[in-house]
């Protein structure tokens, strides 16, 4: 029961304090474009499920996974450079975190 409680934990963690991780690094650029036209809020939610992805292959070990999900966002494009850099830094600050809290996940659970 204590191990599933905090696994539950990482995953909150991982999950949603991935999205304030995330809105704090892109805060940090000046100039960087809040609003990307496109759906509302859908950034949000990829980022919701690629993190969530990401913490369960490195739980499970399938290392080579998270490649794919970073290779599936790859294949985005973007009409302007602005989208483009937004999206890379809003996928690489989302991927730093969700690998360093599965790693340390790994580590202490």
């Amino acid at each position: 029961m204590v191990t599933l409680i905090k696994y539950i934990m990482l995953y909150l963690l991982v999950v949603e304090g991935g999205n304030y991780a995330v809105r704090f690094v892109l805060d940090q650029v000046p100039g960087v474009q809040d609003h990307v036209n496109g759906l509302f809020q859908a950034g949000r939610w990829i980022g919701y499920l690629e993190r969530l992805m990401i913490l369960t292959m490195i739980l499970a070990g399938a290392y080579n996974g998270v490649g794919f999900v970073f290779a599936g966002k790859a294949i985005a494009r973007f009409q302007s450079h602005e989208q483009t850099e937004y999206y890379l830094l809003g996928t690489f600050a989302s991927f730093a975190w969700a690998v360093f809290w599965g790693t340390i996940g790994n580590i202490l659970i």
